[in-house]
């Protein structure tokens, strides 16, 4: 089986993950928002409402972590660039080759993340329950795909090289 070949341009492939992220947390914090919101105002039927508590409460935890990280990141990636130039490729390649090492990981604790809320959903069993297990679930999911594709399928091939 052949190794993939790190982006040709692994400043770019990082700046792309950090937007992504920063997307994904922004759309977990609206949901999560007007999840609160639309619970506080009552709008559910009462056997839905601690559904949609503590699914919100989950999209909104989720979502602030994953802002964190994308800024976090994204700082970091500017940092490195600052300091190595775009065109130093042997610190873009070990910065390439760190993120890819970074998602491929984070896809690993992904799985755990989506097993822990099938857990919660197995022992929790409440709507509120619900509600944090399915919340859980699709957040851990989301990154579970997200960090699989970033980590392994969208990394171009080398010419040549057998597909894995």
């Amino acid at each position: 089986m052949s190794e993939a070949a790190p982006h040709p341009d692994p400043w770019n492939h990082a700046r792309i993950v950090g937007v992504q992220l920063g997307a994904w947390s922004a759309l977990s914090v609206a949901v999560g928002t007007a999840g609160l919101a639309s619970h506080a105002a009552g709008a559910w039927p009462s056997a839905w409402a601690p559904v949609v508590l503590g699914f919100s409460i989950q999209c909104l935890v989720w979502g602030a972590i994953d802002g964190v990280i994308a800024a976090l990141g994204a700082r970091d990636r500017r940092r490195r660039l600052a300091a190595a130039g775009p065109s130093d490729t042997r610190v873009g390649a070990a910065f390439g080759a760190r993120l890819l090492r970074l998602l491929r990981l984070n896809a690993g604790l992904d799985v755990l993340y989506v097993l822990a809320g099938i857990a919660v959903l197995t022992l929790w069993r409440t709507p509120e329950g619900l509600g944090h297990g399915l919340g859980v679930i699709v957040q851990g999911g989301f990154l579970l795909v997200f960090d699989a594709w970033h980590g392994w399928a969208w990394v171009p091939r080398r010419a040549g090289a057998a597909h894995s």
